[in-house]
């Protein structure tokens, strides 16, 4: 487990061996959530959430790679997540959950239209 990945209290960090029982310092939370101050949390208008974060996706292609006019070849290039940053997703619902973003991916596709 890496150090942005736990449960913060001041400067000391949970680890699988060493948790946090409890914490009077005020700088207290997680690396991938967002954790409301204390007294503030409602379940209606301030939950904890998923840390915002920005992912980085390309895509390129064409449908008429050779110029033709009856038979056609089209080609695309994708990259998801090119920084390869790692970051939760929460869809809100009962039966997907939280999950980690997609780890760097790239992937081709050729095609042949007639």
């Amino acid at each position: 487990m890496r150090r942005d990945d736990r449960l913060f209290c001041g400067s000391a960090f949970a680890t699988p061996l060493q948790g946090l029982t409890d914490c009077a310092d005020a700088n207290r939370g997680a690396t991938r959530l967002r954790i409301p101050a204390d007294g503030t949390a409602s379940d209606d208008h301030n939950p904890p959430r998923i840390t915002p974060r920005h992912l980085f996706d390309l895509s390129i292609g064409t449908d008429n790679l050779l110029r033709t006019e009856h038979t056609r070849m089209t080609l695309r290039f994708m990259a998801i997540n090119l920084a390869k940053k790692d970051a939760l997703y929460n869809f809100n619902s009962t039966f997907s959950g939280t999950h980690f973003a997609t780890p760097r991916a790239f992937s081709a596709q050729v095609g042949l239209v007639f």
